[in-house]
């Protein structure tokens, strides 16, 4: 299995810009032939946490978001795996879904480790594929022993969605050489399931994502890595 990580460039709020460069990015990835690609966290407006900017910007998974989403599966041919803010009647939770190549939702994995304003989700799940089981956890869910021990039965393929970045220089090459990559090989070395990470790349934010992406084995050995504090779209093969 070919899989396509893409550190999408994201300026948050701007949904219309960001939503071009990912098709942008999603051109240069189908050179590769790729059978899944995964993006990262809150992937068309960047990862809000305000109240007001979840008003405006959280949708139910009717709305246009996921039908952008369920055309570009079909478009390329693709397992794609993305998240939004996904608007309920109870609030708003920080979703994922990965979609198959008839556009299909096949998955939807709702971020445990979260604070409020948003609500948090309470299952783990993953779903059949060819290339074996998928599942998704959100950002800090790595972390969190239950939504990894919560998966029954356990996948084959974490797929992991981040916005993840450091309180004041964001990116630091330093301290992800220095603790943060070892952090994530270690989390996935425990859950003892082969994860593949992306990270959007933020723009004109106080504290933005910073990017990358990683493919780890079930070990927790780093199999390849797009580079830290960067936009570079990551191809592995996989054999599951």
């Amino acid at each position: 299995m070919r899989a396509c990580l893409i550190p999408l460039r994201t300026l948050p709020g701007q949904v219309e810009m960001n939503f071009a460069e990912l098709e942008r990015r999603l051109e240069q990835a189908a050179a590769h032939a790729p059978d899944l690609v995964c993006l990262p966290e809150c992937t068309l407006t960047g990862y809000l946490y305000e109240q007001a900017d979840l008003d405006r910007w959280a949708e139910p998974l009717s709305g246009p978001t996921v039908r952008r989403f369920s055309g570009l599966a079909r478009r390329f041919g693709i397992y794609l795996c993305a998240g939004l803010l996904e608007k309920t009647a109870a609030g708003v939770y920080n979703a994922a879904l990965l979609f198959g190549p008839s556009g299909n939702v096949l998955l939807r994995h709702r971020k445990r480790e979260e604070h409020p304003p948003f609500f948090c989700g309470a299952e783990s799940h993953s779903v059949e594929t060819p290339f074996g089981r998928v599942g998704i956890l959100i950002c800090g869910d790595l972390f969190n022993q239950q939504a990894v021990a919560a998966f029954n039965p356990p996948p084959d393929l974490l797929l992991i969605p981040m916005s993840r970045s450091f309180d004041g220089r964001s990116p630091d090459p330093a301290r992800w050489e220095r603790e943060e990559r070892a952090a994530y090989l270690e989390a996935v070395r425990q859950s003892r399931i082969p994860a593949l990470i992306v990270n959007a790349l933020e723009e004109q934010t106080d504290a933005p994502a910073f990017g990358g992406a990683l493919a780890v084995t079930a070990a927790g050995t780093l199999l390849a890595e797009s580079p830290h504090g960067t936009d570079e779209i990551l191809i592995v093969e996989l054999g599951l």
